[in-house]
């Protein structure tokens, strides 16, 4: 019984532990995203390729669909396990991979899996991308992550968006690992050890989770987005693919979340960004 998503919407979470999928289906989860190992980035979960049939029956079981993370921009020795991915894919009629190299996409248009979401984290901000990568036959194209209601409805006129709705998000991402070189040249090194690290701009007073694993150093929101109060708008622009991403959380944050957009409840998090003019200049802020 959702009183705030429509039914007919399709709510695709990321997920921590394979456990929690029942929990997470019964709390109004549609579809669930778990990363690939050496082909993800930013994901809560990542598993090996061969697990994946473990957990498409078990999706199959609960009546939910399965996404995978290949986001990582990839180099030429990936592309043998992206193949493999693909045809892993394609045998166990997984629902969708998320990429962001289109070098994937080219792999897969010539593998004949279509099934395909574009989220390049925050490249696309017009409905002519969107409607380019969805002519490449992409199943959707995720939306840049601090755009406007507005802006949001005049891309989505394209058609096969999806929005994220809840949780930190990317603002910045560098294969270079940041952290270590900031910690070896001010000869800390022992503050790598800390399970949780924050930047300070100096013109800001907010603070950004800093994140550097195998893939490089990830700067996140300084915090969760949450859209309690935009998500009718959102589905009246037409939108039917939401995603919530639970990393820096949990699954218990997840089904909170989720019972909070069936009840309508308040949630953590800020709506901000949804009305800020993106075209500002930093120097016009200070």
């Amino acid at each position: 019984n959702r009183s705030i998503v429509e039914v007919t919407s399709l709510i695709i979470t990321t997920i921590h532990e394979m456990d929690s999928i029942p929990a997470l289906k019964q709390a109004g989860a549609d579809a669930i995203l778990i990363g690939i190992k050496g082909l993800s980035v930013c994901s809560a979960n990542t598993v090996e390729i061969e697990a994946l049939k473990d957990w498409k029956e078990i999706c199959l079981a609960n009546q939910m669909e399965l996404y995978v993370n290949a986001c990582k921009l990839m180099m030429d020795s990936d592309f043998d396990r992206c193949k493999d991915l693909i045809q892993t894919c394609k045998d166990l009629s997984i629902d969708g991979i998320y990429f962001s190299d289109e070098g994937l996409l080219y792999i897969a248009k010539e593998m004949g899996y279509t099934r395909l979401v574009y989220q390049p984290e925050t490249l696309i901000a017009n409905h002519r991308d969107v409607e380019f990568y969805l002519n490449q036959g992409c199943l959707a194209v995720s939306l840049a992550h601090e755009l406007s209601l507005a802006e949001i409805q005049q891309i989505s006129v394209a058609g096969g968006c999806e929005v994220l709705i809840d949780g930190y998000f990317s603002i910045l991402y560098s294969r270079r690992p940041l952290i270590t070189n900031y910690l070896d040249a001010i000869d800390r090194p022992d503050f790598k050890k800390r399970s949780h690290l924050d930047l300070i701009e100096q013109t800001r007073s907010d603070r950004m989770p800093i994140v550097e694993d195998e893939t490089g150093t990830h700067i996140f929101s300084e915090q969760p987005i949450q859209s309690i109060q935009e998500i009718a708008s959102l589905e009246s622009f037409g939108i039917k693919r939401f995603r919530i991403d639970s990393l820096l959380k949990d699954d218990a944050w997840t089904i909170q979340v989720l019972n909070a957009y069936r009840q309508g409840t308040p949630i953590d998090g800020s709506n901000h960004w949804y009305y800020q003019n993106t075209t500002l200049k930093k120097e016009d802020t200070v």
